[in-house]
């Protein structure tokens, strides 16, 4: 298995219903291993580059409590998002190996990783984001080194704002500023070295367009979003863009309304009207694909299959 990307991925609670289909693209994915921290259980579906460590939120709290050195007790598991910054020393054990590590969400899809994280880029870069101006809490990747692994300690007040109980956007707000220290073009994809205190990172922010209804528009200028999204043998199209592949998809608008603009757009939190969000079973899903719209997780139809080819 290779040893170049590791995602870490703490998950308390329950398992969404789409979580065989997750792991079923991560899966399609051998280049990528996802270590879970969860108390959920194992999936049925079984990937050689998914493992777990199963132990629950209480435990979670006192293992980041005993290698952090810092008093870490939310009620919350959303407050698990202000980790993102600092996973890399928090598991720096289980990442040793692993050119680089990231951490995500489960809300998402994945299409062919590696077509969009090549050699070339994974050379030339240090922390590579799918959002123009801001690290993606939903999926980010950053190089194993200490300086990055011990970034988080640049954030003013970091200690304070984990030990508080609120949500303090650490991982989107606070980590993105320590790692962009200079005004860049943001209408265009940039690679550019960015410095912090005494050493200097390679960032890469790129808009890769996989969050549906993002305030932030579609690749051409719209906020026409496509609605039907088609996942095949790895392959991740929808029917709008043709057989453009895209790096993952972001479902977070239509799943849950935590995030939903005012006014709402339409089609936001168009899941939480629906009775079942999968609608099609992950075995035969996994053989002949499937579709993810407002109506959740469908089979795909003779056309659709046609299509995401």
């Amino acid at each position: 298995m290779s040893r170049e990307i590791i995602i870490l991925i703490p998950y308390f609670g329950r398992w969404p219903e789409w979580i065989n289909l997750f792991i079923e693209t991560c899966k399609w994915n051998p280049e990528v291993c996802w270590l879970l921290y969860t108390d959920c259980g194992e999936p049925e579906n079984k990937a050689e580059n998914v493992r777990y460590v199963h132990l629950d939120f209480t435990d979670y709290k006192m293992l980041v409590r005993e290698r952090l050195g810092i008093h870490f007790d939310p009620a919350d598991p959303y407050k698990l998002c202000d980790l993102r910054p600092c996973l890399g020393q928090i598991h720096n054990r289980e990442i040793a190996g692993f050119r680089f590590f990231g951490y995500g969400d489960i809300d998402v899809v994945y299409g062919n990783i590696r077509r969009f994280y090549t050699d070339d880029l994974l050379a030339r870069a240090d922390v590579i984001s799918t959002h123009r101006e801001r690290l993606a809490g939903h999926f980010a990747v950053l190089r194993n080194t200490e300086v990055i692994r011990r970034a988080y300690e640049r954030i003013p007040g970091y200690q304070e704002l984990l030990e508080q109980v609120r949500h303090a956007n650490m991982d989107e707000g606070s980590f993105t500023a320590v790692l962009r220290s200079s005004e860049t073009d943001l209408r265009r994809p940039v690679l550019l070295p960015e410095r912090f205190d005494r050493c200097r990172c390679r960032s890469l922010f790129i808009e890769r367009y996989g969050t549906i209804l993002s305030p932030r528009g579609w690749h051409d200028g719209t906020m026409n979003y496509p609605q039907y999204w088609l996942w095949r043998d790895g392959r991740l199209t929808n029917e709008r863009d043709g057989q453009r592949e895209f790096l993952y998809l972001h479902f977070m608008r239509w799943q849950s309304a935590r995030w939903m603009n005012d006014p709402p757009a339409e089609g936001e939190a168009a899941w939480l009207q629906l009775e079942r969000i999968v609608n099609v079973d992950w075995r035969s899903a996994a053989s002949s694909g499937f579709c993810i719209s407002p109506r959740g997780f469908t089979a795909l139809s003779t056309r659709q299959m046609i299509a995401a080819r």
